[in-house]
């Protein structure tokens, strides 16, 4: 590394025990992110699987979508158990709460992470995940993060169509009464993806259609849960 400010960062920050995720300030304002692979105990690691495997699969999908041109984040340097990556910007969550920023920017931030995962899915590969808070914005590009679950699909697949749920469940978590930010990622998806891929996610969501009928029921005894809520609400708007 030639950059004398932030290799003595991440040597100070490998030295420390270790935390899955870091983030290293520098004096010049500039921030990034050390990722390690994550130490879990014995009965998280049998319900989260194997951090390591976790961790080299997010590791080639990095590599994988940079070579390809895709809005991920970007790695400066690596080791075998760890990856630095620059700052992309807020995730989505602290776009939408972000007070100096209007809703026509928020509007696109959404807009072009929708545009962002049709550019992954057209170049054959899913994300596994693409939560709202696993996508950044800086204020031009939206950007994925954890990669953990990224894999190479079908165009228009089911892997693909699980991303788009995936997306629609975790925003109606954060903003089950207010959909702006879902509508601006799903019509610049739909406009973005392969050929077919709205088609898929409607098939799927309604292979799913008893996955909601049991959040129904369970949402009577725990009517507080956002998450039970989310699913109906997902699979509605899926469905159209």
């Amino acid at each position: 590394m030639t950059d004398p400010e932030l290799d003595a960062a991440l040597k100070t920050a490998l030295a420390e025990p270790p935390r899955r995720v870091r983030q290293l300030d520098l004096p010049d304002g500039r921030r990034f992110w050390l990722k390690r692979v994550e130490r879990l105990s014995g009965r998280l690691r049998l319900q989260k699987g194997d951090p390591a495997q976790a961790f080299a699969v997010e590791r080639d999908g990095l590599r994988v979508a940079a070579a390809a041109g895709l809005p991920v984040a970007g790695v400066v340097a690596e080791g075998p158990d760890w990856v630095l990556m620059p700052d992309a910007g807020p995730v989505l969550p602290e776009v939408v709460d972000a007070k100096g920023l209007g809703e026509a920017e928020k509007m696109q931030a959404f807009a072009e992470a929708g545009r962002a995962l049709g550019r992954l899915h057209w170049a054959g590969m899913a994300h596994g995940r693409p939560a709202v808070r696993d996508v950044c914005w800086d204020g031009r590009e939206a950007r994925f993060i954890d990669l953990e679950r990224f894999r190479h699909a079908r165009r228009a697949g089911f892997w693909q169509a699980v991303d788009v749920v995936m997306f629609a469940q975790t925003a109606f978590t954060l903003w089950p009464e207010d959909a702006r930010w879902l509508d601006a990622a799903l019509e610049a998806y739909a406009v973005s993806a392969p050929e077919g891929a709205m088609a898929a996610v409607r098939r799927l969501v309604w292979w799913l259609a008893p996955l909601g009928w049991l959040a129904a029921g369970l949402s009577r005894a725990r009517p507080g849960s956002r998450e039970l809520l989310a699913v109906g609400l997902t699979l509605a708007r899926l469905r159209r």
